[in-house]
Order: C-alpha cells, then structure tokens, then sequence
C-alpha cells in the first residue's frame, strides 16, 4: 500500500474532487463503471469501491441501472454566535434560528409542527431542571430547505413558565423563536447549550428526511437558559450530508 493510501481511496479522492469543482454538478451522471475502470487503469471492484466511499460521504447515489448521480446537496449554515442573537425590532430578519441559517444560504424555509402538553419523564426533568411529572409544552417539527426535508427537532418548555401567556403554544402566537418568544414575557435568555454528536439513522429518520445509503445523522441536544433557568431544550436530528455546522467563538 502507498503513502496515499489503497487505489480506491485515490479514485475516490479523484472523483471527489470533480464533484466539488462542478466538473460534475449537483443531479448530473458519472461516468460508468467500466469507462472509469479505462480513465483510472484500475479494476471495476475498485471503482465500486471508490463509488461507496462518496455515496457513505453523501456525494453520490446510485440508481439501479441508471447509473451513479452526483447528490443535489442544500446546506444550511448554523453560526452559534450569530443566529442565536437578537435583532433590533426594525429588523426584517425571521426571529427562529433556522429561518435565519436557511435564508443566509440562499435558501427558503419551511416547517411542520405539532403541539402537545404532556409531562415531563426522568430525562427531561433533568435538562429543564423540573420535577419528573411536571407538565410541559411539547413540540415536534420537520423543517424543509426548499421543500427538502432537512431536519426534524422535539421541544420541551415547562408549562409553569408560559402558562396563561401569550407564548403559551410555540407556534401559535405573532413572535416565533424561542428568544423573541421569551422576551416578550420578561424572561431574557443569555446562554444556549449544544452538545453534537453523529451516529446512523433510524429506520424512520432515513424515510423522514429521505437519506441515501451511508449518511449519517447529526444529533443536537439544545438548551436555552435565562441565567441559570432552562426555559427550553430540544433534540434535534439533522441530515449530515445537507448540513454544514459554522462556528465563531470567541477567546476570552
């Protein structure tokens, strides 16, 4: 084996590198097994083996006998510092912050939701610092990048924060987004927690979010604090190859 690895891991790094330069775009063919066995001198068991490695990475998907097609691949930006922060009151940006990482990549954003109060298990009492039993605010999504499922997320808020307010329901209200919504009631939030980490998808989460073969899922569990109080934690599950996480902290 060379320094730069088995053949197939070459080819692929080859391929790659044409896929991200546009010499073969988003939607468009690859050329088939046997002509890129020609162009790489190479064996067609090592171009299968190169064509796994891109469709594990999300570049590629393969259609029967159609043939290897380059993924279309919208992105979302998430700058932790950015679209978490609020915006003047004459600022026409979208309050949520995926309406705001969607839009900053060109992109139009949509979801689904659904509103349910149940109680709060062992798990989610800990994260919202409640007692197990204590009812909150639950909500599950589907978000969409252009009409593409991207992302599905759970929310729980205690319901003794936002009862009898106008914030009551997540989405039911004229402010959306989680620091727009609380700051309407008096509670500032200054500190939000993620903690990432990738894994497979479920069954379901490959139907959900229409995952080719190989790609991974990026989990978040986020929470919103004001000072020291959580007022809001999700998990949310994030197609890996339609993703791409951006962070600007600083040093202090």
């Amino acid at each position: 084996m060379s320094p730069a690895g088995p053949p197939y891991t070459r080819i692929a790094t080859s391929l790659r590198g044409k896929i991200e330069s546009g010499e073969y775009p988003p939607g468009s063919r690859l050329p088939p097994h046997r002509e890129l066995a020609r162009a790489y001198e190479a064996a067609q068991e090592t171009i299968r083996r190169a064509i796994a490695q891109l469709q594990a990475e999300g570049l590629v998907e393969t259609r029967g006998q159609h043939g290897t097609f380059v993924q279309t691949r919208p992105s979302i930006r998430r700058i932790a510092t950015d679209f978490y922060q609020r915006r003047p009151t004459t600022s026409t940006e979208p309050t949520p912050p995926f309406a705001r990482s969607v839009e900053a990549s060109g992109g139009h954003a949509s979801w689904d939701h659904d509103t349910t109060r149940e109680t709060a298990d062992e798990n989610i009492a800990t994260r919202l610092a409640i007692q197990p039993g204590d009812p909150v605010v639950v909500t599950r999504y589907l978000y969409r990048y252009d009409g593409t499922p991207i992302q599905t997320a759970i929310s729980w808020e205690p319901a003794t924060l936002t009862a009898r307010t106008l914030i009551e329901l997540p989405e039911a209200g004229t402010t959306v987004g989680v620091v727009a919504r609380f700051d309407t009631i008096g509670l500032h939030i200054d500190s939000v927690s993620e903690e990432i980490t990738a894994r497979p998808p479920s069954p379901t989460e490959v139907q959900t979010l229409a995952l080719p073969p190989g790609v991974a899922v990026l989990t978040m569990r986020r929470t919103y604090y004001a000072g020291e109080t959580p007022v809001e934690t999700a998990d949310i599950i994030m197609a890996g190859h339609r993703n791409l996480l951006t962070y600007r902290l600083a040093v202090n």
